[in-house]
């Protein structure tokens, strides 16, 4: 009977270490395949933002943008991703620093907007360039009829035009009247003016600090402007000198009236 008890004994501790070892295993291999299971991975896609705040009327440089890394879920369904589809590109509000770019936040090409600071101006970085002139937009008010009929748009490029009634009394401190007299002089003042925009008979235009300031002391004479309209690509200076009566009465061989007794 002890032999039959020891026997019993030692299987059933043979058969505790068997389950002992299966259970072990189990245990090593799945904690093996746990620690080696990968976390799920998120999709992302490139999206374009602004680098830095970027103000509205702002003409975007390659400093001003930058491709984030975005969830594919987060991503704004119409956001632009490469840089060459922002840079160059009229900003019509203010942006702010990581926020995606829109096509929205963009000039329409057929409503465009203007800025003060052509791109030639500005360096990689977007600074205004040392040697720039100190632009100002200005806007002068000229009617259809010296406006090109009316038929001037934004984009235009023109030439502007003063014509003056001039009394030698009035502007000139001892005039002789034997050479001096009443008369108009008409001169291409200023030459290659865009045109940034039109409300009416109101034009936007860009010039300096020195050109505005002559062009408002023009206006509140009495000076009368137009403007004359430029071809496309046409660059070339006017090369003129000013017309005034005797100007023309050469030129067109214009008869002057004479007393005569009937």
């Amino acid at each position: 009977m002890q032999d039959g008890s020891r026997r019993r004994a030692r299987l059933v501790l043979i058969i505790g270490i068997v389950l002992a070892l299966v259970a072990g295993a189990g245990t090593f291999f799945y904690a093996s395949s746990a620690s080696t299971t990968t976390a799920p991975v998120i999709q992302t896609t490139p999206v374009l933002v602004a680098a830095r705040e970027i103000p509205a009327k702002t003409v975007l440089t390659a400093a001003d943008v930058k491709v984030q890394e975005y969830n594919v879920d987060s991503k704004p369904a119409a956001a632009l991703s490469k840089p060459e589809d922002a840079i160059g590109k009229i900003a019509v509000q203010n942006i702010s620093v990581g926020e995606p770019m829109l096509p929205t936040k963009f000039a329409d090409p057929k409503s465009p907007t203007f800025v003060v600071i052509p791109s030639n101006f500005l360096d990689p970085n977007g600074a205004i360039k040392s040697d720039t002139p100190n632009f100002r937009a200005m806007s002068i008010t000229i009617p259809d009829a010296a406006a090109v009929g009316g038929a001037l748009a934004p984009g235009d490029v023109v030439d502007l035009m003063f014509t003056l009634q001039f009394d030698p009394a009035k502007f000139l401190l001892s005039p002789d009247p034997k050479k001096q007299t009443q008369d108009f002089s008409a001169k291409i003042i200023l030459e290659r003016v865009p045109i940034l925009a039109r409300l009416a008979s109101v034009y936007t235009i860009r010039v300096d600090t020195v050109t505005a300031e002559r062009i408002a002391y023009i206006q509140a004479a009495g000076g009368q402007l137009a403007f004359i309209l430029r071809a496309p690509k046409d660059e070339r200076a006017a090369g003129t000198s000013g017309v005034t009566f005797s100007d023309v009465e050469k030129a067109y061989q214009i008869k002057i009236p004479e007393k005569f007794t009937p």
